[in-house]
């Protein structure tokens, strides 16, 4: 008689790689507002809510029976990207432990959100300033930008270092590792217990 056994599937493992190859790669462009940040934030948030999913996915079929666990995944899948880091603490320890969310691990995460949907879902509207023009030592003309414009600059996704996004890639890969059991929950920062 055949025996039942459950698989998952998800796209997580190889987005991890995906993301991997995009920071390896941050260094080709030679210019501060390098392209290839926008394409590393959006991988690697798509990976964090493709562990997220899993290990909820996973938390459900655990938890309840087979004919209900999609039900309750599903509540939790609806949450958004935020909510869903979370609540993953509560739900993988069995209510031991939550997300705590002043751990460095947490913050680099909840930063790749805030990228990501600064990214992904950008509404900026035209600002109008007054620009005083200027020439160079050299003679190049070019304009003084006011402060309130050069901020959005300042502000910019792709400001941050490649330091910065090489911690974001490590607290993925700890969150990873916890998800996929290779690394008990109590041993990462991103979890406390209650």
């Amino acid at each position: 008689m055949p025996e039942k056994l459950s698989f998952i599937f998800n796209s997580a493992q190889g987005m991890m790689l995906a993301a991997n190859y995009l920071l390896d790669h941050m260094e080709d462009e030679e210019f501060k507002r390098n392209p290839v940040k926008y394409s590393f934030i959006l991988t690697a948030a798509a990976t964090l809510e493709s562990m997220l999913n899993d290990g909820i996915v996973s938390w459900a079929h655990r938890k309840f029976p087979r004919e209900d666990y999609k039900r309750h995944a599903s509540a939790f899948l609806s949450i958004n990207l935020r909510g869903k880091l979370d609540v993953i603490g509560y739900l993988i320890s069995s209510g031991t432990h939550i997300t705590d969310n002043t751990s460095q691990t947490y913050q680099d995460l909840s930063g790749l959100i805030k990228l990501r949907n600064e990214v992904a879902h950008s509404k900026d509207f035209f600002t109008e300033v007054d620009v005083e023009y200027t020439t160079d030592e050299d003679g190049n003309e070019g304009f003084i930008f006011p402060d309130e414009v050069a901020k959005k600059f300042a502000n910019s996704p792709l400001i941050p270092s490649n330091e910065k996004y090489m911690e974001t890639y490590k607290s993925l890969e700890r969150l990873y590792n916890v998800l996929n059991h290779e690394v008990s929950h109590e041993k990462v920062d991103l979890f406390q217990a209650v």
